[in-house]
């Protein structure tokens, strides 16, 4: 009996949801980068494990608009939680949730959506009082159908999430064959990597000091 799941992966931005999906998935196809709202549609990526195939839409980063294509964004994620079957709702070990987090759990409220709530980053954490706290804290909000603690950059307990996942598949044929990883066209996915480089490249200017020195005529320089 074959099942399916429709998945969105939501949070704020640079909480990781590219990552988690490229690992999920054993293979690129989200751009990376530390830079904040760096995917701006959502990319749509499927995994296929026995007879269950899940549909992942990666959607940019919940965030407080300060313009036109924040708004779209946001818009995005909006459309794209009311068209799924469940979200995994990511979120970082520490800190309180901001009010575009507040927001999204209150889109599940109203939807009665099922969320399984990821924290990630866990890798930054040593105490495991610590991370149970932050768990009491987080279930406060929303009633989560599970909670799996993990690390995308390093893979810890990815493999518990997708199980847990595959619990909210139903009984429905696959979408897409089964080696499909994603649906996006690969014009797309290269003009991605392209952007993905050209973000790496932009922080390592932004990273790079400048020097000032004077020059015998008294006049000041400066260069990178």
């Amino acid at each position: 009996m074959t099942k399916t799941a429709f998945v969105a992966i939501v949070g704020k931005p640079n909480v990781g949801k590219s990552s988690l999906l490229n690992k999920m998935l054993g293979q690129k196809i989200a751009i990376v980068s530390s830079k904040p709202q760096t995917t701006r549609t959502k990319i749509m990526g499927v995994l296929t494990k026995g007879e269950t195939q899940l549909v992942f839409t990666d959607t940019p980063g919940f965030h407080k608009p300060h313009n036109k294509l924040g708004e779209k964004m946001n818009e995005a994620v909006g459309d794209t939680v009311g068209g799924v079957d469940a979200c995994l709702f990511l979120t970082e070990p520490r800190g309180e949730l901001n009010e575009q987090e507040l927001q999204l759990l209150d889109m599940f409220k109203k939807q009665k959506m099922p969320v399984i709530l990821a924290i990630n980053k866990i890798d930054m954490i040593n105490d495991k009082e610590e991370l149970l706290k932050r768990i009491v804290y987080l279930t406060s909000f929303y009633d989560f159908t599970a909670v799996v603690p993990v690390s995308a950059t390093q893979g810890d307990h990815v493999d518990e999430l997708i199980d847990e996942l595959d619990k909210l598949a139903f009984e429905s044929p696959h979408f897409f064959p089964d080696d499909t990883l994603t649906a996006q066209p690969e014009r797309v996915l290269a003009a991605e990597i392209i952007r993905e480089k050209i973000h790496g490249i932009a922080n390592c200017f932004s990273n790079t000091p400048t020097f000032s020195w004077h020059c015998s005529c008294g006049r000041k320089n400066a260069r990178t």
